[in-house]
């Protein structure tokens, strides 16, 4: 993806007009941007001599701004149409998709829409110095694995602990396993591993062997 994607230089009959422009085709607000002011309007002689219009440059700084950016990029590329929200907070950077297309969007497992928020990551990352956590989600996809990934970790607790036999998840994508991994990290009584499985990686939880 080319950098003029992220500015833009555009020329109006006043500085004010340039601006929004250019906002206005980056799809951006001016918190979201820097702005370099290349020439300033002047009317010129009596109006006839040396009339020149404004021209700015504008470059998005924000970090959500330029995820939003990317992700607005590889979705046009894509063909299917999409809105993104972006909900910035302390912790994380959230682009919201919405699309009549979401299935395509998410792919199986998840795994779409992890490799796409991978590939808006690192392409944000090279242009900001902000490291702030961008995760990608399509219609509350990410909430209702989250909650399919802990009522499944609380059944196969249960499991493991009543008949001491490992007890295996479906195939799951890395970012689901290591939400496993994490939760497992808690329970001292329980250990998580992973394995392949016919091409796929499924975690087992098990308990520790005794020393």
């Amino acid at each position: 993806m080319k950098l003029d994607h992220l500015h833009l230089e555009v020329t109006a009959e006043n500085l004010d007009t340039a601006v929004e422009n250019a906002l206005s085709q980056l799809k951006s607000t001016r918190a979201e941007a820097e702005v370099e002011v290349l020439q300033a309007a002047s009317s010129g002689f009596f109006g006839l001599f040396g009339k020149r219009q404004a021209k700015v440059r504008v470059k998005l700084h924000d970090r959500g701004a330029i995820a939003r950016q990317f992700t607005d990029g590889l979705l046009r590329l894509s063909g299917l149409a999409v809105e993104i929200e972006v909900v910035t907070s302390t912790k994380q950077i959230q682009l919201l998709l919405s699309s009549d297309d979401s299935s395509l969007l998410i792919g199986r497992h998840g795994q779409m829409l992890d490799a796409m928020q991978g590939l808006v990551g690192t392409m944000t990352d090279r242009q900001t110095t902000d490291r702030t956590p961008i995760i990608l989600d399509v219609d509350g996809y990410r909430a209702r694995r989250h909650d399919f990934l802990t009522r499944l970790a609380d059944k196969l607790s249960r499991k493991v602990r009543e008949t001491g036999k490992p007890a295996t998840t479906p195939p799951l994508a890395l970012g689901e396993r290591r939400i496993l991994y994490e939760r497992f990290k808690l329970e001292v009584d329980l250990e998580a591993i992973s394995r392949n499985h016919e091409g796929d990686r499924k975690v087992i939880v098990l308990k520790p062997r005794e020393n």
